[in-house]
């Protein structure tokens, strides 16, 4: 009776994780088998498997999308905008979360206001101020355009780290003499690597899918990044499925790695996110 009663218990639970994972899987699947198909068949049979599983589409979409050209562009902007990200945001974090300033709990509320202001509808403004700045067509642009559209998300989730931090490691830091930078880089950094790691793959994921941004600044071909290079394969009159979605596939490869790498802190910070 207990195990029933058990079993019952969590069922819901269970229910709403075999939802969420044929919800997550089902597209994956189509994906996956997708790439091994040509354009005629995925429309002749689009859920079962490929008649062949050579690697046409993925040799056509390295070739024909510069597929190396644009994954360079990519990592380039990728890891550009989560490096300054997180510089910046610890920069802004530390005195939020350690200082007893009048203008700490004003500042933090103009920060989270960056999370409700959707930055799209200012693209105007935006192109026009990067014209201005000459930084249209450029990677620091589309650097410093996604490291302020993340960098609210960012403060935020490191604020409140650094504010579980305890004191007396700050204070014992200070009595050997370190300053803020050393406090901040040496001692409170790697006491939150948690909500870096959240910030890293968050930012990332972001940044690697954005077709948007790179539309707008972006006019010279070889500076094309992935999603705005994939493109090249939707036509007017047809549009290479197999090819595209072998490319999409290449393209989700890098975000998985990195992923396996800052999941440990992803955990961890939930987790900690949990007990706090």
């Amino acid at each position: 009776m207990t195990k029933l009663r058990n079993f019952i218990g969590r069922l819901p639970a269970n229910a709403l994780l075999i939802f969420w994972t044929l919800l997550i899987g089902i597209p994956l699947y189509l994906l996956t088998v997708s790439t091994f198909k040509s354009t005629l068949e995925i429309y002749q049979n689009p859920i079962g498997l490929p008649n062949s599983w050579g690697l046409d589409n993925f040799i056509e979409a390295w070739v024909r999308a510069n597929f190396s050209v644009y994954t360079i562009n990519s990592v380039i902007v990728t890891v550009g905008s989560v490096v300054l990200t997180i510089v910046l945001a610890l920069l802004a974090s530390y005195p939020l979360s350690r200082m007893k300033a009048w203008w700490a709990v004003p500042m933090l509320g103009f920060f989270l206001m960056g999370l409700l202001v959707p930055v799209r509808l200012a693209s105007v403004e935006l192109f026009m101020l990067m014209r201005d700045l000459g930084l249209l067509n450029s990677y620091l642009g589309l650097i410093l355009v996604y490291t302020a559209t993340r960098l609210p998300f960012a403060v935020f989730i490191l604020s409140n780290f650094m504010r579980a931090v305890p004191k007396e490691i700050e204070e014992a830091s200070r009595i050997d003499g370190a300053g803020h930078l050393r406090l901040l880089f040496s001692i409170l950094a790697p006491q939150v690597k948690p909500a870096i790691g959240i910030v890293t793959i968050f930012t990332a994921i972001a940044v690697w899918n954005d077709f948007y941004f790179p539309l707008l600044f972006i006019f010279e071909p070889s500076m094309r990044t992935l999603p705005l290079g994939l493109s090249t394969f939707v036509g007017q009159y047809g549009t290479d499925w197999g090819v595209l979605f072998a490319g999409l596939f290449m393209s989700m490869i890098p975000l998985v790695i990195l992923f396996l790498f800052t999941s440990r802190q992803v955990r961890e910070g939930v987790g900690a996110g949990g007990v706090k």
